[in-house]
């Protein structure tokens, strides 16, 4: 793999407050890149370093195998980016705001470009002013605002943190269909999210990287087997799972008793030793733990 974006030591201070530790990343060519945390963790700051909207206090940050400078701008064109919660003219439409964008930058577009860039978001036309579009559609447009120039690398901060279930969908729609054909940066908290288009993720806490992994191997080496198990006889359940060589822990669920196996073992083993220990078995289901329970492991 091709390496587009490596931070090296990458250290900011503000003040006496160390907001990034000294991280270390590299995100691949054509790569989906999930920078997950929680809100302060150190994304936002990450991503303003790599845009040069703030300088770091040590490190290096590399594109595309050149270590970039606040006033080099000339990697800047190979970066489309989208904040968190984009801002428009609310009087423009959302063509005349793509048209406004490119001569901001002494680009000229022409109309089957903006056409063909609003219809990959799915705003293809609508005339209406950007001040009556919903949250979900100001983000879309913020989308094809960093499209429009067809940059390398697409730098997204939070895209999804705002929006409603559906816009939510949508924008992540969008990233599935940009997967392989630009190398996508994006910050999130919404683990979910980072797990339906991931093809890897890094994990920060407190400035400081926990853990960068493919998210198949995430789910082979960090995702145990679990089941949740219900029956009318707790005492006699936690007894039986006491017993059992299938067991790796358990604890008390919503449903019963959440109950995390031994990595080889198969949820019909432990059913068939619960039911010989004459356990009565109200509910067993299997559970199928998330990149949030990935979470919790890791910055415990």
């Amino acid at each position: 793999m091709n390496p587009v974006i490596e931070l090296r030591n990458l250290t900011k201070y503000y003040g006496d407050f160390l907001a990034l530790d000294h991280i270390n990343l590299c995100i691949n060519e054509g790569e989906v890149f999930g920078f997950i945390g929680k809100n302060g963790a150190g994304k936002t700051t990450t991503i303003n370093l790599v845009l040069s909207m703030l300088k770091a206090s040590e490190g290096d940050i590399i594109i595309k195998g050149n270590t970039i400078s606040p006033q080099n701008v000339a990697y800047k064109k190979l970066i489309g980016y989208v904040p968190d919660v984009p801002i428009f003219p609310h009087y423009l439409n959302a063509s005349e705001y793509l048209t406004f964008t490119g001569d901001m930058f002494d680009q000229s577009y022409s109309n089957q470009k903006i056409e063909e860039t609003l219809s990959f978001v799915g705003l293809e036309q609508i005339s209406k002013q950007i001040g009556s579009f919903s949250r979900g559609m100001k983000q879309r447009l913020a989308i094809a605002q960093a499209l429009i120039h067809d940059p390398e690398i697409l730098i997204m901060d939070e895209p999804t943190s705002a929006l409603d279930p559906l816009g939510r969908k949508d924008v992540l729609e969008i990233i599935k269909k940009l997967k392989g054909k630009k190398t996508i940066f994006y910050s999130t908290h919404i683990l979910e999210d980072a797990e339906k288009v991931s093809d890897r993720i890094g994990l920060i806490d407190h400035g400081k990287i926990k853990l960068v992994k493919q998210m198949d191997d995430i789910k082979k080496n960090f995702i145990q087997p679990m089941v949740i198990v219900e029956s009318n006889d707790n005492k006699k359940l936690e007894v039986a799972l006491n017993r059992s060589n299938y067991v790796k822990g358990y604890k008390k669920h919503a449903q019963g008793y959440l109950v995390e196996l031994e990595q080889s073992t198969t949820d019909n083993q432990l059913l068939s030793d619960l039911i010989q220990q004459d356990v009565i078995i109200k509910k067993y289901l299997p559970y199928l733990p998330s990149l949030e329970d990935v979470f919790i492991e890791v910055t415990s």
